[in-house]
C-alpha cells in the first residue's frame, strides 16, 4: 500500500492546543497509510527535534514574516506531498503555495482566534482569508462556534465549513488516586483544602488575572484554598507580581511551569477553572473532564459545547471574577456536587470527544479523493 504523504503547516510548534491536537493526529493515525511532515514558519524549538516525525522550518522570526508563498512552493515542489494541511492564519499562505504547485488535496483548518482580532478581522485579512478558502478543497473548524464566527465574517453558508472536534486520550487522562496524593503532598495541600487549578499557556488571552481575583474573593470568604497554575509563557512575570502584591494570595498560589505530565497535576485539583477571553476547542477542558473534574469556564468558543451548565460544570461570562468566585465557592462547599459533575464530565468525553473518534474523523478526511474543484470555492461563488 502506498502511503499518503501529508505536510502539516503551522506557524510554530509549542505548548498550545493546535500543536497538541496535531501531535495526537500524527501519533494516532495508521503509519501504514499516512506519512507526516511538519513544517513550521518559525524556528523549531530544540526539544521538538527529538521525535520520530520529520520537521522542517522556514526559519522566519518575528511577527512580520513577509510572504511565505515562494518558500512554501519550493518545499512542496521538492517534497511532492499528496496532501497539504495548513492550520490557522499564520500558515494560510500554504494554501496558495499548494495550488501553485498542483498539490492533489489542500486542506485548511481553524483552531482558534487571535486575542487582537477576537471580535473580527480587518477587511484585508477577511478578503485574503476568503480568497484562500476558495482555493482549498476542504476547510474546517474545531468547533461550531468557530465555524459560525468565520462563515459569518466571510459571508459563507455554515454548511460549507465542516467541524472536526478535538479528542482526548481517556486512557491517559483519568482519575488517579496515587498521583493525587503525590502532587498534593508536593504543594503541601491538606486533606480539607480545596485545590483550584488550571492548565495552559500564560498568555493574556487565558486571563489568569481574573482567576487570581476570583481566588482572592474565595479566600476572603473563609475558604481554605490553594491555587495551581500549570504552564508557562509571557504572562508569568505579571502573575508573579500580582501574587506578591496580594496578602490573600501570597503563599497560596503555585506557578508550576510547563509539565510533561499534566494528567498528574489535574488529579491534584478539586475544581478546574478556565477563564479565557477566547478559545477554539480547549484540550485542557477535555482533559479535566476526562479526569472527572468539575469545571468553571467562560462561555467562549467551544466551551458551551463541552461544559453543560449546572450538569458537569458551570459557565460564566469573561472577566466576571465575582461570578467565577461564586461558582468556585459553590463547588468547594459541596463534595457531592463536585463528584456528580465530575462523573457527568467523564461520561460526556467518553461519548462525544474520545481520541479514537477524532482520529477516525481525520483518517476519513485524509483518505478522501480530491474534489474536482475546491468545496469552499463553490461556496465563494454563491456568497
Amino acid at each position: 500500500m502506498t502511503r499518503a504523504r501529508i505536510i502539516h503547516v503551522l506557524h510554530r510548534m509549542g505548548a498550545g492546543g493546535t500543536e497538541l491536537a496535531l501531535r495526537r493526529v500524527v501519533a494516532g493515525l495508521d503509519p501504514d497509510r499516512f506519512e507526516h511532515v511538519i513544517c513550521t514558519v518559525a524556528p523549531i524549538p530544540e526539544n521538538e527535534l527529538q521525535g520520530d516525525v520529520r520537521l522542517v522550518s522556514l526559519e522566519r522570526n518575528g511577527k512580520k514574516t513577509g510572504s511565505l508563498v515562494a518558500d512554501l512552493s519550493r518545499l512542496f515542489a521538492c517534497e511532492k506531498p499528496d496532501i497539504v494541511h495548513s492550520r490557522n492564519w499564520g500558515a494560510i499562505e500554504a494554501v496558495i503555495a499548494a495550488r501553485l504547485t498542483r498539490i492533489p488535496r489542500i486542506i485548511h483548518s481553524e483552531h482558534g482566534r487571535d486575542i487582537h482580532t477576537m471580535n473580527g478581522d480587518p477587511w484585508r485579512r477577511r478578503a485574503f482569508r476568503r480568497f484562500c478558502y476558495s482555493l482549498a478543497h476542504e476547510v474546517f473548524a474545531v468547533s461550531r462556534e468557530l465555524r459560525e464566527h468565520y462563515t459569518r465574517q466571510l459571508g459563507l453558508a455554515p454548511a460549507k465549513m465542516n467541524v472536526i472536534a478535538n479528542g482526548v486520550d481517556t486512557g491517559r487522562f483519568h482519575p488517579d488516586a496515587a498521583a493525587r496524593h503525590r502532587l498534593r503532598g508536593q504543594i503541601g495541600a491538606g486533606e480539607n483544602e480545596i485545590v483550584l487549578g488550571t492548565v495552559g499557556r500564560l498568555d493574556p488571552v487565558k486571563d489568569h488575572a481574573t482567576l487570581l481575583l476570583a481566588a482572592e474573593q474565595v479566600i476572603s470568604a473563609g475558604m481554605a484554598l490553594q491555587v495551581v497554575i500549570v504552564g508557562d509563557g509571557p504572562g508569568r512575570a505579571s502573575l508573579e507580581a500580582a501574587i506578591q502584591h496580594s496578602s490573600a494570595l501570597r503563599g497560596r498560589v503555585t506557578l508550576a511551569g510547563e509539565s510533561a505530565r499534566p494528567e498528574d497535576w489535574l488529579n491534584s485539583f478539586d475544581v478546574f477553572v478556565l477563564p479565557s477571553l477566547s478559545e477554539g476547542m480547549s484540550n485542557t477542558v477535555l482533559e479535566a473532564m476526562a479526569t472527572e473534574l468539575p469545571s468553571v469556564v467562560t462561555s467562549v468558543g467551544a466551551n458551551p459545547d463541552l461544559v453543560d451548565d449546572n450538569k458537569n460544570g458551570f459557565l460564566v461570562q469573561p472577566r466576571d471574577f465575582r461570578s467565577l468566585a461564586e461558582r468556585i465557592l459553590q463547588l468547594a462547599a459541596d463534595p457531592a456536587l463536585r463528584s456528580a459533575f465530575g462523573k457527568h464530565a467523564r461520561q460526556k468525553v467518553e461519548t462525544e470527544f474520545s481520541l479514537p473518534r477524532m482520529l477516525e474523523n481525520y483518517s476519513r478526511l485524509y483518505a478522501l479523493r480530491p474534489a474536482r474543484r475546491p468545496v469552499a470555492g463553490a461556496a465563494m461563488g454563491r456568497a
